[in-house]
């Protein structure tokens, strides 16, 4: 008898192991559009509404797109239905528990929503199995566009789609919160910064960019700073050199120092921009 249960538990094992599942979810960015869909079980979210990601992802099984309301109160921190941190909660309780897997890919403003996320809940206590967070083309530091657009144009009463999203993904609502803990995680990030050309947008931002971020938040620096050196791999500090001294002849150096949990793994160089960045979920 005793060897007849030990047989079963082993079958038992064996059969949840080959039927664990690893999900890989999908988190847009600021978009005009409602990209909410209901999810309700494994089978959900299946497909790219509103099509967000333009048939980006490729090559890729059990793809999921866990698309959010823009509009709802609190931006990107917003726990209303359909809401963005909702429909991540969500997201993690159906398809990333009793034995299976998950890793999560963010594009812009996603990597705001999960960032934030992962900060305040731990998978550990949830039971969520993440096995690898990317973040392309990071907004975790927030933009200057989004700055632009609650001041001058809210201020001028033009509706700017964003309201709370874009006062969520400013500079200053970014990072209202410590960015220092992702519960044990690591944030991997990739950038879409373009070297070789200048974007229209380019001047609101200050140093390098991508044409929506500048390098203060796509090289994860934990301080807002005209950041004119490209993001290198991993988490050193970056130094910066600029000409000083009596009449500009010596050289001095300055420091951006970046956060804990973060990591690069791609920068994109000469014409990646931010738009190119939903392509990186390969990178490593």
């Amino acid at each position: 008898m005793r060897k007849i249960l030990m047989a079963v538990a082993i079958a038992t094992l064996f059969s949840t192991s080959v039927s664990a599942v690893t999900y890989r979810l999908f988190v847009h960015g600021r978009s005009g559009d409602n990209h909410c869909t209901t999810i309700s079980g494994t089978g959900s979210a299946t497909a790219d509404h509103k099509n967000y990601w333009g048939g980006t992802v490729t090559g890729l099984s059990n793809v999921r797109y866990i698309g959010f309301d823009g509009t709802q109160s609190g931006g990107a921190y917003s726990w209303n239905t359909c809401g963005a941190q909702r429909q991540l909660y969500n997201a993690l309780n159906t398809f990333c528990r009793t034995g299976n897997n998950c890793e999560i890919y963010t594009h812009s403003t996603g990597g705001l929503v999960a960032s934030r996320f992962l900060r305040y809940y731990s998978p550990a206590s949830y039971g969520w199995n993440i096995l690898r967070v990317q973040l392309m083309a990071n907004a975790s530091g927030g933009s200057e566009l989004a700055d632009f657009s609650t001041s001058y144009l809210g201020w001028l009463g033009f509706d700017t789609m964003g309201g709370q999203l874009d006062q969520s993904v400013s500079t200053s609502g970014a990072r209202s919160w410590d960015h220092n803990s992702a519960n044990g995680l690591t944030l991997y990030t990739t950038s879409g910064e373009g070297t070789d050309y200048l974007y229209a947008t380019s001047p609101l931002l200050p140093a390098k960019d991508d044409g929506v971020l500048a390098n203060h938040s796509l090289c994860n620096v934990n301080k807002v700073s005209a950041v004119d050196v490209s993001c290198t791999r991993g988490n050193a500090t970056l130094r910066e050199s600029y000409a000083c001294g009596f009449l500009w002849l010596s050289t001095c150096y300055r420091y951006h120092y970046r956060w804990t949990p973060y990591y690069t793994v791609y920068q994109g160089g000469g014409g990646w921009s931010h738009r190119d960045a939903k392509k990186d979920y390969n990178r490593r």
